[in-house]
């Protein structure tokens, strides 16, 4: 699931934080190093890996559940392996696909991603609150008000509330790839790194993503400073409950953060999709990329970190 998300005007940058300090927003603008057309001729092959995929038969299939499904105002465009649908015009629905999808599938696949979806990826883009909460009725989905956006593994379907901002469809949208790529990702870093790519930007050259610091780390700082700072490993093995999501996505995110800002979170992701049939919750692998095998060191050098940043309290 995905948390409050706001997309701020300022070069490529992805953000996010709660719906109370939300005013205004607004559209993000595709790496103007790396221009949308090009980007999109190299989806097939660059973004999304080379190893099969969803055919463009599986995505006519997938449109025709939307379009009878969906209220029959909504438009649905393909762009495969992606159908998209959304209560706004086709032009909308291609906008976001060439500013902000592919741009960002691309970037994941660069950095972590080598399989090709094997299935259609249906996005759903809802322009307000209410029109999040009848996609939802009109699939079947419980009411899920409290989130910005939803991916459903089972259906393979992400639905974004995008009047939040495009950082829960980043979110979402590292899921869905990840799904793909990695089916047995543990739940924490699974929801670490989609949470990670909630405010970041892209690089200079467009073909990476930068998590950045978010409202997030004051949750952090207070947990540290107040000596009740769970150890990575309790959090690797904790499952996500929603009366304590806001510290759980904090957590977990940061703990991505601080591995990026290590240059591991890349080898950790690839060591941890090698072995994740039979390390589960990925401690030996961190173990191995962090080079110790007392992670009491990690926690350590973890909460050390967190009270270096800038986060206000």
């Amino acid at each position: 699931m995905g948390g409050f998300a706001v997309t701020l005007m300022r070069g490529q940058l992805l953000t996010t934080g709660p719906l109370a300090l939300i005013a205004v927003c607004y559209a993000i603008s595709a790496p103007s190093s790396v221009p949308a057309t090009r980007i999109d001729q190299l989806l097939p092959t660059v973004t999304l890996g080379e190893t099969g995929g969803a055919t463009n038969v599986d995505c006519r299939r997938a449109c025709d559940v939307l379009t009878q499904r969906l209220p029959t105002d909504w438009k649905v465009v393909r762009h495969e392996p992606f159908v998209i649908a959304g209560d706004c015009s086709t032009e909308d629905l291609d906008r976001h696909y060439h500013e902000t999808i592919v741009p960002t599938a691309r970037a994941l696949s660069v950095q972590f991603f080598d399989v090709h979806p094997r299935w259609p990826i249906t996005i759903i883009l809802c322009s307000t609150d209410e029109s999040y909460r009848e996609c939802n009725r009109s699939l079947g989905e419980r009411d899920r008000s409290d989130y910005a956006g939803i991916y459903s593994r089972l259906e393979h379907r992400v639905i974004v509330n995008i009047a939040t901002g495009e950082g829960t469809l980043a979110h979402e949208l590292t899921h869905a790839l990840a799904h793909a790529d990695c089916p047995d990702l543990p739940e924490w870093f699974d929801e670490g790194l989609a949470s990670l790519f909630e405010e970041c930007e892209f690089s200079t050259d467009g073909l990476r993503l930068v998590g950045l610091e978010n409202w997030r780390g004051a949750v952090l700082k207070r947990s540290v400073q107040s000596g009740r700072m769970p150890s990575v490993v309790e959090m690797a093995r904790e499952k996500f409950a929603l009366e304590n999501a806001s510290f759980d996505y904090a957590q977990a995110r940061y703990f991505c953060l601080f591995l990026q800002q290590k240059n591991l979170l890349e080898p950790f992701y690839r060591k941890c999709r090698t072995h994740a049939r039979v390390n589960r919750d990925g401690m030996e692998s961190l173990a191995e990329v962090m080079g110790t095998v007392d992670l009491h060191v990690v926690d350590t050098q973890f909460q050390a970190w967190i009270e270096t940043l800038q986060a206000e309290l």
